[in-house]
């Protein structure tokens, strides 16, 4: 295989790749920011913490790094719509029981009164949701230049 295939191979996994990591984090962050802007407010409360294990490549899951084995908690937490339906739902993101929140904490809940399963807490950053976006964009920009190269080195 040339060096110029190589450089065509590599930028064509790289920015297809970037795009699809970039475009999805990004929604991710654009309908938080909607929510939190527009969405209904609740007052919730944490009443239980979910335990996850984090898997290794040998039992089945894809965690690949020195954490398996590891207990994790997503906090699940009580709230009430502003038209009475009861609702129990539990955050995407597990933390150590000493960086999650504790039960019986209270929180602030916004939701799409349309549809409250689509729900946030303000209080939670969105910043892992940004550093995706940049790791898209910089898998785009790495693809790029290998795109540059390819080019350089076919003549074209």
């Amino acid at each position: 295989m040339s060096t110029s295939q190589v450089l065509w191979l590599f930028a064509l996994i790289f920015i297809p790749a970037g795009v699809v990591i970039g475009a999805a984090a990004y929604r991710k962050v654009w309908q938080v920011r909607a929510l939190v802007r527009r969405g209904a407010r609740a007052h919730g409360v944490v009443v239980r913490l979910a335990a996850a294990k984090l898997e290794g490549p040998g039992e089945g899951g894809t965690i690949t790094f020195r954490s398996s084995g590891t207990t994790v908690y997503h906090p699940v937490i009580a709230w009430t719509t502003a038209d009475g339906r009861a609702m129990e739902t539990r955050t995407d993101i597990a933390r150590s029981r000493d960086r999650t929140l504790a039960v019986g904490t209270r929180v602030e809940v916004r939701y799409d009164a349309a549809k409250p399963t689509r729900w946030t807490l303000p209080a939670e950053s969105s910043l892992l949701w940004w550093l995706f976006v940049g790791i898209g964009a910089l898998f785009v920009v790495i693809g790029s230049g290998f795109l540059v190269g390819a080019l350089r080195t076919s003549g074209l």
